[in-house]
């Protein structure tokens, strides 16, 4: 509840991290924001010509308009992570000097990716014209998926960020898992691939069963949407981020010696 009270309370503050966040991420860039869509649609692109033309992957909906839906959502997930793990990092300067709630450096830095996954969101429009795709009405499912993914994100932001102080090690340990993890999740193949005995297993990953059924909700005809999964990340994700947030609080008062 403290943790609630607390981002209410700097809430302003948080909105100030994002937005300096986002101008900064693109303000020396010639195409600027443009590069929230351009990024993921690339690698669908890609992802597009491995998957429908050499692995023959049917999926249900054009390749590039699968792997760039499912891109979204990792980019949100990896960038957040990647990104909440520097921002202690990041703003040392602002640690050693005036008293503020410390979490707001991951949790802001998470939320600013949001910011390219709406940009992502609008570029994904031109897609579904030049395919013939219409998205199901129940799209707006999505948004609950999103927001657990964000507190998933946000909690696991916090531990590493907390950590990555301490051993900077980390940044490069967390950039292999994440370079890895994209192969549990179905960007490039779809779930039916995964040997049925084993999707039980595979869908634990939340990112595996927020990612599938986002997609499922959004485009008809493509398979089930996960609730009893998706329950079970809901409940994962609140207790990550209480874990994090809490470690986080903990060894708060060393940050400025670890300097």
């Amino acid at each position: 509840m403290s943790a609630l009270t607390n981002l209410m309370t700097h809430r302003e503050l948080i909105e100030n991290l994002v937005m300096r966040d986002v101008k900064s991420r693109y303000k020396q860039s010639t195409l600027g924001i443009a590069w929230a869509i351009l990024s993921p649609l690339f690698m669908a692109l890609i992802y597009s010509l491995v998957g429908k033309t050499i692995l023959k992957q049917d999926v249900g909906v054009p390749f590039a308009v699968y792997s760039y839906f499912g891109l979204l959502f990792w980019n949100l997930f990896a960038q957040g992570v990647l990104g909440a793990t520097e921002s202690l990092v990041t703003h040392i300067s602002l640690i050693t000097k005036v008293y503020f709630p410390r979490e707001v450096f991951p949790i802001a830095t998470v939320v600013g990716k949001l910011v390219d996954f709406g940009f992502g969101m609008i570029g994904l429009i031109p897609l579904l014209i030049i395919f013939r795709v219409v998205p199901s009405p129940t799209m707006i499912l999505i948004v609950p998926m999103i927001l657990i993914q964000m507190i998933f994100t946000a909690g696991l932001g916090m531990l590493l960020a907390c950590a990555n102080l301490f051993y900077r090690d980390i940044r490069y340990v967390v950039a292999l898992v994440i370079t890895a993890w994209i192969y549990l999740v179905p960007i490039i193949y779809p779930l039916q691939k995964v040997p049925e005995n084993w999707q039980w297993l595979y869908l634990l990953n939340p990112m595996a069963a927020i990612i599938d059924s986002a997609r499922n909700v959004t485009f008809r005809n493509l398979g089930v949407v996960h609730w009893n999964y998706l329950a079970i990340d809901a409940v994962l994700s609140v207790f990550v981020f209480v874990v994090g947030y809490a470690v986080f609080k903990r060894y708060e008062p060393q940050f400025a010696e670890s300097i």
